[in-house]
């Protein structure tokens, strides 16, 4: 047998291969932690060196416990993903890949689409195709994942590739577009607000004495222009009734019949209400480019700018994930009724039908209640306190004398001065046991506080009242409201003066961190409003 130098060369072992395996795990995982990098090319490079480092990188069943989890933690906050359990079934290296791809994408769009200089959305033509093309690309549900799990790393890597410009640009881009990305891109709007007040340019007016555009204006005062947005969102029916049908092979289960008109389930877009976004990036609006603010409005108070950490979204979280289980039933549903079909088209054969059934997602908190017709997620306890806020109106009868515009307002009476008011949850009515039910039912949600996630969002009871005191331009007057959470935390409340005895409806929704944000009056006379917490940081506030 040969033992010349050909096969010493064919046994020959890198020193580095000779270390002992544990400790090779450790070179390849400090080689992924690296901070210079986004993602992890030197750790793919080295992959490639050898099949043994590429076993260990990209083959090795450990990787999955300790090699992705921690290069995914040294470039994205995790803490969300640990708190809310999606750690025990997640793919951590898919979705590292997946979040560097997004990120690439921005940056290469940005640099392409030269956003330094945005024109005011009046101005912008249909022309600009090559750019809408590119937003497109974007994935948009990456981008919500990374801001709403953000605590340290998160928002700084979005600003550094220019996601918050790229989502401004992709709203100017859609109102030529049916709006179709609205639902998606004014969410993320209101949130990165907070950390460049600068993108309220993406809403500006470019036709004096106007303020903010037409195109946002039309949804804080238009209450038919709702329909723009909401036509490409599914509507909330997870806590419907569906009345119960008799058994009829030759239709398709009602559930499916009723929700014909849902939009596309695979479309992402945010459990934070897309209007209530807008309402509050029309006042930011307002307070980052009206010239004489101080002026303007009487005991003018700076509002406050809010950073972001992810424990304020996991109510969103929990209300994102219910639809989604909702729209994997109605697609088990459909289908599970088409297979029956099949089965007796084909005289009884037996179809196989196990590929399909594992597409559709499991709840992974249903031993918690969630999702079921008895557990509601909420956070009407943040109701209580004490708020501060402005509302605007428009005078319709003295603008049109004028001939102006009646959806855009003026520098002029398009707003009142700051509005105070201190709210309470109450019992849901007057009697002695629903009193004390509703205190139990209080210093319950108390301690839910420290329950292990989902439990301490979930309520059994979807109604929450709440009353108290306030004081505006016009004098002092009482409120009195009721939170639903079996309709996404929709709030409604009624406010009457005490001198007068006038009376206002006001309806809106939460918008975590930003407070509460929702439209007063009807169709003839209102507008937008917006409350936050008295106690917000002024460290925050925008002069």
């Amino acid at each position: 047998m040969r033992t010349g130098p050909l096969r010493t060369m064919w046994n020959y072992q890198p020193p580095l291969l000779a270390l002992p395996k544990e400790l090779l795990l450790e070179i390849v995982t400090n080689t992924a932690v690296s901070p210079n990098e986004t993602y992890p090319k030197t750790l793919i490079e080295l992959s490639k060196t050898c099949r043994y480092l590429y076993f260990l990188i990209h083959q090795d069943p450990r990787r999955l416990v300790s090699l992705w989890p921690r290069a995914f933690r040294a470039r994205f906050d995790a803490s969300a993903i640990y708190r809310r359990q999606l750690h025990r079934q997640l793919d951590w290296q898919a979705v590292l890949e997946r979040r560097c791809r997004a990120l690439e994408t921005c940056r290469h769009t940005a640099a392409a689409a030269s956003l330094a200089v945005v024109r005011p959305i009046a101005s912008r033509q249909p022309r600009d195709l090559r750019l809408a093309d590119r937003l497109d690309k974007i994935d948009w549900e990456v981008i919500w994942d990374m801001i709403t799990e953000h605590d340290h790393l998160n928002i700084p890597l979005l600003l550094k590739h220019q996601v918050h410009l790229l989502a401004g640009a992709a709203f100017q881009s859609s109102a030529f577009r049916d709006r179709e990305a609205y639902p998606m891109v004014l969410p993320i709007l209101s949130l990165l607000v907070n950390y460049d007040f600068s993108i309220t340019r993406f809403f500006s007016s470019d036709l004096a004495p106007h303020i903010v555009s037409q195109e946002l204006s039309q949804f804080a005062y238009d209450f038919e222009a709702d329909v723009l947005i909401t036509k490409h969102m599914s509507p909330r029916l997870f806590h419907s009734e569906f009345p119960i049908q008799e058994e009829d092979d030759s239709q398709p289960p009602l559930i499916a019949t009723k929700t014909s008109s849902l939009a596309p389930s695979n479309a992402f877009y945010p459990s934070q209400d897309p209007l209530t976004s807008a309402f509050h990036l029309f006042f930011t609006t307002i307070f980052a480019l009206h010239p004489d603010l101080y002026q303007a409005i009487p005991r003018c108070t700076p509002i406050p700018l809010f950073p972001l950490n992810s424990r304020m979204f996991d109510v969103e979280f929990l209300r994102r994930y219910e639809r989604q289980l909702f729209h994997a039933s109605l697609r088990e549903s459909r289908e599970a009724w088409h297979d029956k079909l099949l089965q007796k088209q084909t005289f009884g054969v037996s179809q196989d039908t196990s590929a399909t059934a594992t597409r559709y997602m499991g709840n992974i908190y249903a031993d918690t209640g969630f999702a079921s017709s008895t557990h509601f997620v909420s956070e009407a306890h943040l109701i209580e306190g004490d708020w501060m806020g402005y509302y605007s109106f428009m005078d319709v009868d003295s603008d049109a004398d004028e001939g102006a515009d009646e959806t855009v307002p003026t520098t002029s009476d398009w707003f009142d001065g700051p509005l105070r008011l201190t709210l309470r949850i109450v019992p849901l009515d007057d009697s002695p046991q629903e009193e004390g039910l509703q205190k139990q039912q209080q210093q319950q949600q108390q301690q839910a506080i420290s329950y292990q996630f989902p439990d301490c969002h979930l309520r059994t009871c979807p109604l929450t009242r709440f009353e108290g005191t306030g004081v505006d331009d016009l004098g002092g007057f009482h409120v009195t409201g009721l939170i639903d959470d079996s309709e996404d935390g929709q709030v409604t409340w009624e406010k009457t003066y005490i001198e007068s005895g006038e009376t206002w409806e006001y309806s809106g929704r939460f918008l975590i961190p930003m407070g509460l944000c929702g439209r007063w009056g009807d169709e003839q006379y209102g507008g937008p409003w917006w409350i936050w917490k008295a106690d917000s940081p002024p460290a925050n506030a925008k002069s």
